[in-house]
């Protein structure tokens, strides 16, 4: 009963990520953090999942797994903003970059997001 629930809560946070954003969010206004600390510790924390509803959407409408391109995708674009801080910089501060992927990552997979609820809505209505 206790893992079937579970499971139900995993499911529900991966496939309607907003949730959990807004609700760590909140958390977030609730510890005391102002409100960009606390759009910055939603985007941290919920990133992953609007990547995997993402590759789960994508199976669901296309019918086939893109998840080995998605991950050679983020590495050419993390491969990408490292070679541009190398060129601007000179000196590559890894946590500065990784900040700077992680939020790319966030709103390239919120639109994606977006995109893929629109088509599946159409899809399923057509």
């Amino acid at each position: 009963m206790v893992v079937d629930m579970l499971a139900y809560l995993i499911g529900i946070i991966i496939t309607v990520p907003m949730l959990a954003t807004l609700g760590v969010y909140y958390a977030a206004i609730g510890a005391g953090r102002n409100n960009w600390k606390a759009v910055h510790t939603a985007v941290n924390w919920t990133t992953l999942l609007y990547i995997l509803a993402v590759i789960v959407m994508l199976s669901t409408i296309v019918g086939s797994g893109y998840a080995g391109i998605i991950l050679i995708l983020l590495m050419i674009l993390f491969t990408v903003i490292i070679v541009v801080r190398w060129k601007k910089f000179t000196e590559v501060v890894f946590y500065n970059a990784f900040k700077i992927f992680w939020r790319i990552c966030f709103l390239l997979f919120v639109c994606l997001y977006f995109l893929l609820a629109i088509m599946g809505i159409i899809q399923n209505f057509l």
